[in-house]
């Protein structure tokens, strides 16, 4: 994908999530403060993010990973993954594999934006590894993200200025992909 894409995509994320916020204030409130402890959406995501995290680890291109045998390991590894995160971080499951996520998306999009000419790149890279930490911080600390939920949800005007923020990040990041990073 070109890097132009990779705006549009992450542009569209952040402004839609930032205006299901603005016009469903109170149904957003209740989704967000039910998902850290929501067994299914952990459970689905944590799959999401051992398969990629084995495939992520099996495309790097590193010479030790290279014979078939280790390959079989690391596969198995994965599957065998799956069933134990949820088996031994089932509390607050949800928080960690969406910091999973968060860590392994960005990987393709730096990789597209570090040879793109544009010095624009610069507020994608860096909204990109602020993505990385953030999922840093939830899968090491998994009640972080019930934390500013809370603090995110405790008043309509802080949920909206909230809300208003993510909309115009991704308006910037939709405009810059339309024009200084196509």
């Amino acid at each position: 994908m070109s890097l132009s894409v990779w705006c549009y995509l992450l542009g569209v994320v952040l402004a839609l999530s930032g205006i299901v916020v603005w016009v469903w204030p109170e149904r957003s409130a209740a989704c967000f403060k039910a998902f850290p402890r929501n067994m299914w959406a952990g459970r689905i995501l944590s799959t999401i993010a051992w398969i990629w995290a084995v495939v992520a680890v099996l495309q790097m291109g590193l010479d030790f990973l290279t014979p078939p045998k280790i390959q079989t390991v690391i596969i198995l590894l994965g599957i065998a993954g799956i069933p134990l995160s949820w088996y031994w971080l089932d509390n607050l499951l949800a928080c960690r594999a969406l910091g999973g996520i968060y860590t392994l998306f960005p990987y393709e999009l730096l990789h597209v934006a570090r040879i793109h000419p544009s010095p624009m790149r610069l507020v994608v890279i860096t909204l990109a590894y602020g993505i990385i930490i953030w999922g840093m911080v939830l899968i090491l600390y998994p009640w972080k993200l019930r934390q500013f939920i809370d603090w995110q949800m405790a008043t309509p005007a802080r949920m909206k200025g909230l809300a208003a923020i993510r909309i115009a990040i991704g308006v910037v990041v939709l405009a810059l992909g339309a024009t200084a990073l196509r």
